[in-house]
């Protein structure tokens, strides 16, 4: 095997990337634990105290009623990791079509994957309806419980 034909992880999977995937895994796994706590009976949003953030988010919206059903509380994680990746993976492939591996180029082309963690920070923010907003609302308030602690 050459070393010198091969393709830096740089170059076809910068570290932005590396670092949405690693997020994605998480979301999926997020998805995969309330999925796997329903199938063997435990209502995840009790032991989690899912209902505890209802205090604190408006419960108007169609993905709110969702998530607090207990028929299936992860179908919008699941929803969430699908719009997610799909982002992600979009965004990736932009890149790698636009820099097709050539170290020269993946300067030229940084801003693809900043502007696919704008994108990701952008929708995580949203004040809009979209994206599972009671789950970004969620994510959010459970991160700025754990820093305050």
């Amino acid at each position: 095997m050459d070393l010198g034909d091969a393709v830096p992880l740089a170059t076809s999977f910068p570290l932005p990337f590396r670092v949405l995937f690693l997020i994605s895994l998480g979301i999926l796994g997020w998805a995969t634990n309330l999925h796997g706590l329903h199938l063997l009976g435990i209502d995840a949003s009790s032991a989690l105290e899912v209902h505890s953030w209802r205090n604190f988010l408006p419960t108007t919206s169609p993905s709110s009623r969702a998530f607090s059903s207990t028929r299936a509380p992860y179908m919008p994680i699941y929803r969430l990791f699908a719009g997610y990746s799909t982002w992600c993976f979009a965004g990736w492939s932009f890149f790698r079509l636009a820099t097709r591996s050539n170290i020269m180029l993946v300067d030229a082309f940084k801003y693809i994957p900043v502007l696919s963690s704008l994108g990701v920070l952008t929708a995580l923010i949203c004040p809009y309806e979209i994206c599972q907003k009671r789950e970004r609302d969620a994510f959010i308030q459970y991160v700025l419980l754990l820093t305050l602690l």
